[in-house]
């Protein structure tokens, strides 16, 4: 890989606490997430494993991205010689790849979790009808 040195040292400091914090957030996400989908119904835990996917494919798209400003497309360089117009193309293709696989399974997530606690809320309110009616 080309590292070049017409980049100044502030960008690589920059890019990588901050790559390197976001990946472990992502991970500590990650954990979180797999902790309350054990903790789950079956119903909202296959919601949560859905928005997991999906977060995992928007990591992958955001990371692809680096790939256009820094190496190996490195378009954020003031040295003209050092950019890969083909890299940056194919990174940004990348991140637009894994970006709508990630937003459709959120969706689904979101959609699943709505059915979820809809599902849930008429359940407690038939029961709670079946009672008034039994009591009445």
């Amino acid at each position: 890989m080309n590292f070049p040195s017409s980049h100044p040292s502030w960008m690589w400091l920059y890019f990588g606490v901050f790559g390197t914090a976001g990946m472990v957030m992502f991970i500590l996400a990650m954990w979180s997430v797999a902790k309350l989908r054990k903790n789950s119904n079956q119903r909202l835990g296959k919601a949560i494993k859905q928005n997991m996917i999906g977060y995992m494919f928007l990591f992958i798209s955001s990371w692809s991205a680096c790939g256009i400003g820094g190496p190996p497309g490195n378009l954020l360089s003031a040295d003209a010689t050092v950019h890969n117009q083909l890299a940056a193309l194919g990174a940004a293709s990348m991140a637009m790849f894994f970006s709508v696989p990630g937003w459709s399974f959120l969706f689904l997530g979101y959609r699943s979790m709505l059915n979820s606690l809809l599902n849930e809320i008429n359940e407690a309110n038939t029961s709670g009808m079946d009672k008034t009616k039994n009591t009445g």
